[in-house]
């Protein structure tokens, strides 16, 4: 298994959160031997889900999260609202998206390693490497600025309307501005917020919005059919190409 010092240059569509696959040659074939197998590199024998779940004490219920989460605030320094006029979010780890998840080690504050149980004891560093590096492909928000990144946490006009999602509402042109009526029928995944603090998996018209994982997969599932664990291509100028999974243009 290569290092992490070996992965791909940074992918310019990703959303949000690039993860960079060293098993770029079979896609969706599950998570080892990618760059979120660390089974190699920890400090003792883990498993390949310790580093983000655990069975017990696990510092939420939710998804079983054993990774120490950041204590950063993200946002977009460069920008306040997309072209559309949807209003940039800022988010923390109070969020219920699945993003402050996958920014607590791209963010480079906390250690990869940095977990809450294993093997019978409490909090522990398996792993002590931070993607903390300026030259890192896997550092994509130095001090929680998401800057020059794909929005995540934010809604998306499914079905054509406008949606409220992490407290914000669709821009009036980002309507207009041509999408995928449902790009969970192109392997997109879409997340819906109640609007109480709630957000779960799957689409609701008028409360859907995008996280990092709606393009990647951090498991290398089988809905990945290319690099960087991308639900989509790299390249094309069809639906099979990421970005046109999303947008119609």
């Amino acid at each position: 298994m290569r290092t992490l010092t070996a992965a791909t240059a940074l992918v310019v569509i990703a959303l949000g959160l690039p993860v960079f696959s060293r098993a770029a040659d079979s896609p969706g074939s599950g998570i080892a031997d990618t760059a979120h197998d660390f089974t190699d590199d920890a400090s003792d024998t883990v498993g390949l889900c310790t580093f983000c779940h655990t069975p017990h004490r696990a510092q939420q219920t939710r998804l079983l999260w054993n990774h120490t989460l950041s204590s950063l605030t993200y946002g977009w320094s460069d920008a306040t609202t997309t072209v559309g006029g949807t209003d940039l979010p800022t988010f923390d780890s109070s969020w219920q998206g699945i993003s402050k998840n996958c920014l607590s080690c791209h963010d480079g504050s906390v250690a990869i390693g940095d977990v809450s149980w294993f093997r019978g004891s409490g909090p522990q560093n398996l792993l002590a490497e931070r993607h903390d590096d300026a030259d890192d492909p896997a550092l994509i928000a130095p001090g929680g600025d998401l800057k020059g990144n794909h929005p995540v946490a934010l809604p998306i006009p499914f079905q054509g309307v406008a949606s409220t999602y992490n407290g914000i509402t669709s821009g009036e042109e980002a309507v207009k501005s041509g999408w995928q009526p449902d790009p969970q029928t192109l392997g997109i995944r879409l997340f819906n917020d109640d609007g109480a603090g709630n957000v779960a998996g799957g689409s609701v018209v008028g409360q859907t919005g995008i996280e990092c994982s709606s393009c990647h997969d951090p498991h290398n599932g089988t809905e990945v059919i290319d690099e960087f664990l991308l639900r989509g291509l790299l390249t094309g100028n069809d639906s099979s190409y990421i970005c046109l999974k999303c947008h119609q243009k």
